[in-house]
């Protein structure tokens, strides 16, 4: 569908007032002129260069054209309602052509487009779509009154998706929708201008993502080279979670961490699928040992009956020979400690000294980790979600 634009000059005040509207209605009209040629055109440019009577309307339409005369968002003088009356003041109007040598029958179909058109456009109910008549008792559109009921039968815009132009809405019982709606299975979010969103969308203080459907998502998603992970109600996740047995730890802007983070005073290290390591690790050159609740280890600890250092504050394990609260301790390679005389006592608990479940240096453990955390947020600043 094209609408052709020859609009009235501003200057032409008596016809075009410039006065601002929002459109509630449609009014259809006929405009009675049976003559040959009297079509879209001839009209168009009876209103471009002046009408010689106090009267206009916003389209014309015929068998092959519409053309606009007034834009959709100015008053036009054609409901003879008066100049306040809510006809000229509210609604958007429409002259039929029905010149003798047009097709009225294509006409008709021409203005249930342009009539569904508008409907969506500007949010405009069935029941608001009315005949000249309406307002002032006219009998206008005089050929087209007597089967009015099918014409707004075919204006009706069925349940469902509609695309007019560049975006998306859902149409419900001949209403558009707002808000979140559900069509076969899939959830979508429409806003208050009943426009389809894609992308992040923020709900009652909960972020959500929609992908390029418009369907609103669940699980791992990953945006940007980003991962963030949606539940079961599509709303981001944010701190600490437990998928599968494995924990992962989202950022206030949702963003699943990798590497080290530090949440309640404490270290953790997630690895590249963002799961929390527990067990030895190495980075770096570097061995660490995380706990089985994943803390990072500082201090001493045993592991396999074997002692180790970890050193204050890096949790770094040390070798070699250290002097540890006043005692000089040596430790091998590995970073056990190693004893001088079987009769020596074990290092004193100055630090953190822990008993792990049994280890290897993979970073493995035999025991399941099912321990809660001190805090479910971190110390990074609070961001949203890239859009």
């Amino acid at each position: 569908m094209n609408i052709i634009q020859r609009l009235i000059p501003a200057s032409n005040t008596e016809t075009r007032p410039g006065l601002k509207m929002d459109p509630k209605y449609i009014t259809i009209h006929e405009t009675d002129n049976t003559s040959i040629g009297a079509d879209a055109e001839a009209h168009a440019r009876l209103q471009e260069r002046g009408n010689t009577r106090t009267a206009s309307w916003h389209l014309q339409v015929d068998d092959h054209e519409i053309i606009q005369s007034i834009p959709f968002d100015e008053v036009a003088w054609a409901a003879g309602d008066g100049r306040d009356g809510p006809g000229n003041r509210t609604s958007i109007h429409i002259e039929m052509c029905v010149n003798a040598d047009g097709n009225y029958e294509q006409t008709v179909t021409n203005t249930v487009e342009v009539v569904k058109y508008l409907m969506n456009l500007f949010n405009i109910a069935i029941d608001h779509v009315v005949p000249h008549k309406h307002w002032t008792g006219k009998n206008c559109p005089r050929n087209l009154l007597p089967r009015w009921d099918d014409f707004i039968k075919r204006c009706q815009i069925a349940d469902g998706w509609v695309k007019p132009g560049a975006q998306w809405f859902f149409y419900k019982n001949g209403q558009k929708q707002t808000g979140w709606i559900k069509d076969k299975s899939k959830w979508y979010f429409l806003d208050t201008n009943s426009v389809m969103q894609i992308g992040w969308v923020n709900v009652d203080s909960k972020w959500y993502f929609l992908d390029e459907n418009g369907v609103m998502q669940t699980g791992w998603k990953k945006v940007k080279n980003k991962w963030y992970y949606m539940a079961n109600d599509g709303s981001m996740q944010t701190g600490w979670i437990k998928l599968d047995s494995k924990w992962y730890f989202l950022k206030p802007n949702g963003e699943m961490a990798i590497g080290w983070i530090q949440d309640d005073n404490k270290w953790y290290y997630m690895a590249n699928d963002g799961s929390m390591q527990t067990g030895w690790i190495k980075l770096d050159s570097k061995w660490y040992f995380l706990k089985p609740n994943g803390e990072m280890a500082i201090g001493w600890i045993q592991d396999d009956n074997k002692w180790y250092y970890l050193d204050y504050p890096n949790g770094v394990m040390i070798t070699g020979t250290h002097v540890i609260s006043g005692v000089e301790y040596t430790f091998g390679t590995d970073g056990a400690l190693i004893e001088k005389e079987e009769t020596q006592e074990p290092p004193p608990n100055g630090g953190v000294a822990e008993t792990s479940a049994t280890t290897n240096q993979t970073g493995d453990t035999s025991s399941e980790l099912d321990i809660p955390f001190g805090s479910q947020n971190t110390n990074t600043t609070n961001e949203e979600p890239a859009p």
